[in-house]
């Protein structure tokens, strides 16, 4: 077994060992192709921002999310992926997130009050499914007004197999060669959940166009959205490729990183007493609206630290459209370019003491500027993730109205282990006991 089954089982592990015994740019080389390893900011730079046109395709990886996405804006290149962009980005305008944020509020609420008894109780409970929903219910509301028909459940339960149908071909490329419709184990339970979310989403679209009246919602934007030279605008296809991506995105990656914010701030007393403290002071009259979030700037650098700590998004790649150089190295025309975000985040080089959890690295004189290429979370360049305002909202929601009501800490004998798959999710679910705090 060669480098490339490591880097595919065990990436955090190997990734970061082979950059010590390497060097800045290593190689790896597999039956489909070869792949770079780039360590350092200033070729992460090059690659994502300055010459983002010559890497804009992505990796062959990303055959596996387009399985699920179809041609979305995560999966999508060139021309066609220009145009989506500009019809998709007014979706995710900060005008438009205010008027999201009282049903982000009101869905969270409603997380909370569903919690209270069990927290009363003492009971442990698994977060990671309880959190995905709750990111469902929230992405589906801001698409549809509404809670997909009633199916949330039904929902979460289909993009999971889709997820892990994509890592097992990321981890074993030669299923690619393995017809979607054979009828194997491997093939079917993901054919059929992939067939009921495209009915799904199909009618929903279906319908909105026959009934076109009026609503306030992102799908509404993207029916209303026209391409600026010729008036064109979406088609179904289209419109389902960028829903679909829009529900994966924007409810799995939000969802493991507000997982990974309890399990760090339970680990950290001293977080958490600051952290209450500020939720307490600041806490408005009114109840929480826009205007009051940027008060909790604490609650800011607790996140954006547990995105340090923990990127859900933990690695990026690309594909070099033609022949170039990238720190002195050839990188020949159809080379696999990965870029681990993890390793920057994580790098002794870039942070004094790394593996601390401190928020006060992101206080205003402190955190690092968007040049410096040593944290993206959401990605860097024209590519970076199109949604990274709507999950900072959500996640500064669900951070202050959680700390307000209750404690959290690790059940006995819990066990936590990131795990890369598409994102980076807890391996064992998070299984926290809660306590009320009092209001």
């Amino acid at each position: 077994m060669g480098p490339a089954f490591y880097a595919r089982r065990e990436p955090l592990r190997w990734i970061p060992q082979w950059f010590r015994e390497y060097g800045d740019v290593f190689y790896i080389r597999a039956r489909l192709g070869q792949a770079v390893v780039l360590g350092v900011p200033e070729l992460a730079r090059e690659v994502l921002v300055e010459r983002y046109p010559r890497y804009q395709e992505k990796s062959l990886a990303y055959g596996a999310l387009r399985v699920l996405m179809g041609n979305g804006l995560v999966t999508s290149a060139g021309a066609f992926w220009r145009g989506q962009r500009k019809l998709v980005q007014p979706a995710f305008h900060r005008r438009r997130l205010e008027s999201l944020c009282a049903m982000m509020v009101e869905r969270v609420t409603h997380t909370v009050e569903q919690l209270q008894p069990v927290a009363r109780a003492g009971r442990a409970v698994d977060l990671a499914p309880l959190l995905s929903q709750l990111t469902l219910e929230i992405i589906a509301q801001a698409m549809f007004s509404s809670d997909v028909q009633g199916q949330v459940s039904n929902v979460t339960t289909h993009i999971t197999t889709m997820n892990e149908h994509a890592l097992r071909l990321l981890r074993n490329p030669w299923l690619f060669l393995v017809p979607r419709r054979f009828p194997t184990p491997f093939t079917h339970r993901p054919y059929r959940a992939l067939q009921s979310l495209n009915q799904l989403v199909h009618q929903i679209i279906q319908t909105r166009r026959r009934a076109p009246e009026a609503h306030d919602d992102l799908l509404q934007m993207l029916l209303s959205a026209t391409e600026e030279t010729t008036g064109q605008g979406m088609s179904d296809a289209q419109l389902r490729d960028e829903v679909m991506t829009i529900f994966v995105a924007g409810h799995e990656t939000t969802a493991n990183a507000m997982a990974w914010l309890l399990y760090l701030v339970s680990r950290h007393p001293h977080v958490e007493k600051r952290l209450e403290a500020e939720i307490d002071a600041c806490w408005p009259a009114q109840g929480l609206r826009l205007v009051n979030l940027g008060e909790f700037a604490y609650a800011r650098q607790v996140i954006e630290e547990s995105l340090r700590v923990y990127p859900t998004i933990w690695s990026v790649g690309r594909r070099c459209a033609e022949d170039d150089e990238l720190g002195g190295f050839h990188i020949p025309a159809g080379t696999n370019v990965i870029v681990p975000i993890f390793h920057f985040h994580w790098n002794e080089r870039f942070w004094p003491d790394p593996s601390q959890f401190d928020p006060d690295r992101f206080a205003p004189d402190r955190r690092p500027s968007a040049e410096a290429m040593i944290y993206f979370p959401f990605g860097a360049g024209p590519r970076s993730c199109v949604g990274n305002h709507f999950a900072l909202q959500e996640l500064l929601i669900m951070t202050v109205l959680f700390f307000r009501h209750f404690h959290f800490q690790m059940a006995p004998g819990a066990r936590v282990e990131p795990d890369p798959l598409i994102t980076l999710r807890p391996k064992y679910g998070m299984n926290m006991v809660l306590s009320p705090r009092g209001s």
